[in-house]
């Protein structure tokens, strides 16, 4: 974030009516270490898992596949979650 960002942020967080609980549950959020071995497994995930579906997508082209819309795969999901 930049300075800018930053202090907008915290003139935000300044401006909100806080109760005691509510800022020890904060503090304990921006003080909780980074695990930084974590974010990088995390955006390894991502990295793969959007890389796989581009090539999914090249694949459907080049072969005149249709690909599946957004609205079948909600469908779809949603029949597996209710079997």
């Amino acid at each position: 974030m930049t300075a800018i960002q930053l202090n907008n942020l915290w003139s935000y967080i300044q401006g909100m009516s806080l109760k005691k609980k509510d800022r020890e549950w904060l503090a304990s959020k921006l003080l909780k270490p980074v695990d930084d071995a974590k974010t990088e497994q995390q955006k390894a995930y991502v990295r793969e898992t959007l890389t796989n579906a581009l090539k999914e997508v090249e694949a459907a082209k080049r072969e005149g596949r249709k690909l599946q819309t957004l609205d079948e795969f909600l469908e779809e999901l949603e029949v597996e979650e209710n079997v």
